[in-house]
């Protein structure tokens, strides 16, 4: 089982612990410290939007810097984003984050990075 790129044992089947899922993350360790905010292009329907998200006391935060810092392109696929959007569902609780989530959960076309 792959979680946000993280490989889990297959006997754990679709039943990773939210908890195993942040302690692969922090230990990624992931430098944050350049990174002030994600910017995102979101397009669908022929529209664009551009969104920025700098909570960076979030899962959120820390997955999105992870992505931006190991991805080889930046664009996100539909299931990054929906393990991101679900996990920081149970983990996160901010309005911000929430909206993000919200958006994430969608089939348009996402363009992220770090600045």
């Amino acid at each position: 089982m792959f979680i946000l790129g993280f490989h889990f044992p297959a006997d754990m089947g679709n039943n990773v612990p939210d908890e195993k899922v942040v302690e692969k993350l922090d230990a990624a360790d992931v430098d944050t410290s350049d990174i002030n905010e994600i910017k995102m292009t979101i397009e669908a329907h022929g529209q664009k939007e551009e969104v920025t998200y700098a909570n960076k006391d979030t899962f959120m935060f820390k997955a999105l810097a992870h992505y931006t810092k190991t991805a080889e392109t930046d664009y996100m696929i539909y299931t990054n984003r929906y393990q991101m959007s679900e996990l920081s569902k149970r983990l996160d609780s901010d309005d911000e984050t929430m909206a993000l989530c919200k958006k994430f959960d969608s089939m348009s076309l996402f363009r992220v990075e770090a600045a």
